[in-house]
């Protein structure tokens, strides 16, 4: 396998042009569950790492709860790493609810490349805010866009669905039951601050 850095934004490249084939060619791959894992703490370290950076060149966030958290590199990777495996367990486990035919193994090895690729866009992102910072806002929505275009293909490809749209509905109302059951957990857990 070339993992050139060449390799890697040519996958890229044609990641973001067919993503449905090249959710296809990172299944073909047959990683197993330790082997995808793996590939997920690699691609939650590399994200780390360009937090890092990132922060180098941006200064510090405003809410001092996630600056905190950033200023903890390794808490930082394993909030990542437990985010994107729990990501790849509800694109499996929900997919499968609703008729869905690939395994556990396929969508973290999905969830593995997706971070990559989102990596490689976020390096793209930082040259050219360094250059033009009034881009910030329409970049940082092209952003989000293809986090969601790439995760509603590769959700799709995994469980073999063929409608996109009913795909992204169930990826945004899989999203916002997830947010309200730990906004929920976080009322119970969290100490009530005294008035």
């Amino acid at each position: 396998m070339n993992l050139s850095v060449q390799a890697l934004l040519k996958a890229a490249r044609d990641t973001l042009a067919n993503p449905a084939a090249a959710a296809r060619d990172v299944m073909a791959l047959r990683l197993d569950v330790t082997e995808a894992l793996m590939a997920v703490g690699l691609s939650a370290a590399l994200a780390t790492l360009l937090t890092a950076l990132m922060q180098s060149f941006l200064g510090p966030v405003a809410d001092t709860a996630v600056q905190d958290l950033f200023s903890h590199p390794f808490l930082l990777a394993l909030s990542q790493f437990a985010v994107m495996v729990m990501g790849g367990f509800l694109m499996w486990r929900v997919g499968k609810a609703f008729g869905g035919q690939g395994t556990f193994a396929q969508s973290l090895s999905l969830v593995a490349w997706l971070e990559v690729v989102l990596i490689l866009l976020q390096l793209a992102e930082v040259l050219v805010l360094l250059i033009l910072p009034v881009l910030a806002l329409p970049i940082g929505l092209a952003s989000l866009f293809a986090f969601f275009y790439l995760l509603t293909h590769f959700t799709a490809a995994l469980n073999g669905f063929t409608s996109l749209t009913k795909t992204f509905f169930a990826i945004l109302g899989t999203a916002i039951v997830v947010l309200l059951a730990v906004s929920f957990a976080l009322i119970f857990i969290l100490p009530v601050p005294n008035v």
